[in-house]
Formats: C-alpha cells, sequence, structure tokens
C-alpha cells in the first residue's frame, strides 16, 4: 500500500469508525431468533471474557469460519499474555487460520510484539523473547495508521489499537481508551481492555464483570491496582481479587507469584510458601518465586532449606544473584557458619549497594572481634540509610568494645533518635491504617503488626539510652 493510498484509506475509514455508534445497532444488544455460528461467534467474542473466547473458537473452527477462528485465536493470544497463561499453542493457531495478506500477518506481528506479563515465567525467556519481538515506534506508527484502513473485523482492529496505545504510547493511553470506549460503548470485551490501561481505569474493570460474571481476568489487574493505591494499599482488597484470580486460572504463574509476594508482604509465611510452591510446579526456574521462597523460608528459621534454594538461584546465574548470596549469607550467620557468611557477604557486597548487606557484614567483623572493620561497614550502613537503626545501636556496641566512650554514647543516641523517629512514624503509620481502605479484621491486622514492631523498637529505643548514658559515664561527661 503506498502512501497516497494509505492516507486516503486512513480518512476513509475514520469516517467509519465516527460513525459506528450511528449506523450500527450496539454491539451487546439481543441476538436474532435463530442467531447461526457467526452470530454467535460475534456475540461471544463482543462478551470478551477468556472462557467466552476459546467457546468462540471452538464454534468458528467448527464451521469453518477462518476469518473468525482467526481473530479468536488472535484474541486469544493476547489474553494469555495479559493473563500470564502459555500462549505459543494459540499463536500457531492464529498463524494456520490466517488468511492470505499483508493486513493479517501484520495482525499477527503486532500481537507478537506486545509484552507478556513479567511474572510469567522464566525471566531469561521472557528478556529474549521481548528483545526479539519489541517493535520500534516508527513500526508501531505504522501499525496504528494501517488499523484505520485494515482488513477484517473492527472490534479485533479496534482492540489492537488499544493495546498498542496502551503499551507503547503511555502519554496517549486515555484519550485511546476514551476513543475506544466511545465508539464501543458498553462492549465488555473493550472495557476490559481500556481497563488494562492503568489504575485511572480501573472502573471500565469492574463494568466488564458487572456485564460478564465470568469475566475473571479483571481480578489480577483489579488486585495490582489495589496495591498500586498511594501511601496505603489495600492489601485484603488485592488478596480478594488475586484469590479470585486463581482460582480461575490456577495454571498462570504471575497469578501464583503475585499472590506470593502478597502474602509475605503481610508476613503470612505459610500460606506465601504455598504460593511460591505452585508457582516453581508451573516453572521451575521462576526467579521471583525462587527468591520469594528463600525470603519466606529464612523468616520460618528453615536455615538450611533456604540456603539451598539461594545456592539454586545462583546456579542458574543472571538473576537476582546479590540478593541470594545475602539471604545465603544471612541463614549462614545464623547457623553460626562464619566463613561461609563472610565469604557470600563479600560477594554480595560486590552487586549490591545496599545498607542491610553491609549491617550483616559489619555483625560478621564483630563476630570475629575485627572492630575497626566492623566500625567502618556499619558506619558505610548509615551513611546509605540513616534509618538503620540497628546499625546505629550495633556500632555503639562496636564503639564499646574497643573502649571508645564517647563515640560509643554518640553512637547509642543515634539509635536512640532513629528507634524514636520510627515509633513516630509507626503512630502516623497506624493512623492512615485506619482512616484508609480495607476492612476492619484487616486494618486490625496491620495496626496490630506495626504495634508489635513499635514495642520492639521502643524496648530498643530505651535500651539505647540506658547504654549512651553508661558511656557517658565511663567518659566522664
Amino acid at each position: 500500500m503506498d502512501l497516497f493510498s494509505r492516507r486516503l484509506a486512513a480518512v476513509v475509514l475514520a469516517l467509519t469508525f465516527a460513525s459506528a455508534c450511528a449506523s450500527r445497532a450496539p454491539l451487546v444488544s439481543a441476538p436474532a431468533t435463530t442467531p447461526g455460528p457467526a452470530a454467535h461467534v460475534d456475540a461471544l467474542i463482543e462478551r470478551g471474557c477468556y472462557t467466552c473466547l476459546t467457546t468462540a473458537y471452538d464454534t468458528a473452527s467448527a464451521a469453518h469460519d477462518r476469518i473468525r477462528t482467526f481473530e479468536t485465536a488472535l484474541l486469544l493470544v493476547m489474553r494469555s499474555k495479559e493473563v500470564g497463561l502459555a500462549h505459543e499453542t494459540w499463536l500457531q493457531r492464529a498463524r494456520d487460520a490466517a488468511p492470505a495478506g499483508p493486513d493479517w500477518s501484520d495482525y499477527l506481528a503486532i500481537v507478537q510484539s506486545l509484552r507478556v506479563d513479567p511474572l510469567s515465567g522464566d525471566r531469561d525467556v521472557i528478556l529474549v523473547d521481548t528483545f526479539k519481538n519489541r517493535a520500534p515506534e516508527r513500526i508501531v506508527a505504522g501499525w496504528r495508521a494501517d488499523l484505520s484502513a485494515g482488513a477484517g473485523p473492527v472490534l479485533l482492529r479496534a482492540y489492537l489499537e488499544l493495546a498498542l496505545a496502551c503499551e507503547y504510547v503511555p502519554t496517549e493511553r486515555a484519550t485511546a481508551a476514551a476513543a475506544a470506549l466511545q465508539q464501543f460503548r458498553g462492549v465488555p470485551l473493550i472495557e476490559y481492555k481500556a481497563g488494562l490501561c492503568g489504575p485511572a481505569q480501573a472502573s471500565h474493570l469492574a463494568a466488564a464483570l458487572n456485564a460478564v460474571p465470568e469475566f475473571a481476568e479483571v481480578h489480577l489487574p483489579l488486585g495490582r491496582y489495589a496495591l498500586d493505591i498511594p501511601q496505603q494499599p489495600d492489601q485484603d482488597e488485592a488478596l480478594r481479587q488475586f484469590i479470585a484470580a486463581r482460582d480461575a486460572f490456577p495454571q498462570s504463574p504471575a497469578i501464583l507469584a503475585s499472590l506470593g509476594s502478597l502474602r509475605q508482604d503481610r508476613e503470612e509465611w505459610m500460606d506465601a510458601l504455598e504460593a511460591y510452591d505452585a508457582t516453581l510446579a508451573l516453572v521451575p526456574t521462576h526467579r521471583d518465586a525462587l527468591l520469594g521462597r528463600v525470603v519466606t523460608l529464612s523468616h520460618l528459621n528453615r536455615y538450611d532449606d533456604a540456603i539451598a534454594e539461594a545456592t539454586r538461584i545462583l546456579d542458574l546465574g543472571t538473576w537476582f544473584t546479590g540478593e541470594a548470596y545475602y539471604w545465603r549469607a544471612w541463614n549462614e550467620y545464623h547457623l553460626a557458619r562464619i566463613n561461609e557468611s563472610r565469604t557470600d557477604t563479600d560477594h554480595a557486597k560486590q552487586l549490591m549497594h545496599d545498607a542491610a548487606v553491609l549491617v550483616l557484614s559489619g555483625m560478621i567483623e564483630w563476630h570475629e572481634h575485627r572492630l575497626d572493620s566492623s566500625e567502618s561497614e556499619l558506619q558505610n550502613a548509615l551513611t546509605i540509610d540513616a534509618g538503620q537503626c540497628e546499625a546505629a545501636f550495633l556500632l555503639g556496641t562496636v564503639r564499646a568494645e574497643g573502649q571508645q566512650w564517647k563515640s560509643g554514647a554518640a553512637a547509642f543516641e543515634l539509635a536512640q533518635r532513629c528507634y524514636d523517629l520510627s515509633v513516630t512514624l509507626r503512630r502516623e503509620t497506624i493512623a492512615r491504617i485506619a482512616a484508609g481502605p480495607g476492612s476492619e479484621a484487616g486494618k486490625a491486622r496491620l495496626i496490630q503488626r506495626q504495634e508489635r514492631a513499635m514495642t520492639e523498637e521502643a524496648q530498643h529505643r530505651d535500651e539505647a539510652a540506658q547504654n549512651a548514658a553508661q558511656l557517658q559515664k565511663r567518659a566522664g561527661v
């Protein structure tokens, strides 16, 4: 198609799009009295849920309706990517059903260029696939122009256009969603896709679910949006949504890993472990689940198991190696394997500029009575993060052991102020939780967690104050 033809076609189809609402009956209107297979497939596509689309594909395929078979297979490729399911089978079916012609091959290329959920599989595989299929800006612009005048169903082209805008052109998400919703008012398929364009569009996901109760795909993005609420994420709502998503799509590693991460944040360690195990049963090299499992096992005091899992991450390489060295060192330290812990901490320091790693290194050096090295590590940790109260407290201990009375007292005073500030901030957090979203039971659980931490920090604060006073006396202050 030459440049003049493209422009002319774009103008013609733009006029067609603009008049679509006036010239056609609403897409969700009642079907004819005796609908044929094609009308049945179209109605299912408009409903848009995953099970609707699979039924539409089966119906179109059985009727040897090539275009609708291609359309539904293509939509199922995109839906599988959006939900974190394997999409290769649907992609092959779309290729097999694709009619001849450049427009149809472009639709395949567009779908291949769309990203998969980053938690849907092995990070190495996803990275390679993303780099291979990611389209440059000029290609995307050409696709979007051609979609206005392309062949095939207008609803499919609108879905593809909205997918490109939302993924490749963030500044146009809102306008693209509004245009599609205006053109296809009340169509659940478009409501869903618009809802994926960011938290501001979340109401369209709810609209799709209200129109089609089987539209279980909405639960994953709604759960993520609940966690994106500024200042006060709604963990209860996110948990409800993720559980609903898992029940509908138990084969989605992305959903299971998201659920595991939320359980971990809530310190529901056994539930988190169950979610991570389910993820790894589907993708044994799922790096996020492996790291989540290491952290969870560490908090369950299953030190040897955590070490074995961290070693697994290191054997795989590429992802989270710094974190794996840190957590392996942390668990080795708790098993009094000091030399191994020292070696792994040194590796972690080479890969991560992180205060927690330096605190662990300082603890190891103190354990080995290398007070100068311990002091240096702890000071560096506080330089990176002045809120590392434990580092300040341990620094006072190290200096006291080295009979540095005045500087030791100063470190304990710093720890006292740090813990006091932390207690104050937790009180403010409790007030936000009480006034924020979530169920009363969920708020009570979060408040209890903050109060428990406040009690511990207040004890450390008082102990730091006592230590500071004792060292000041020894220094003659």
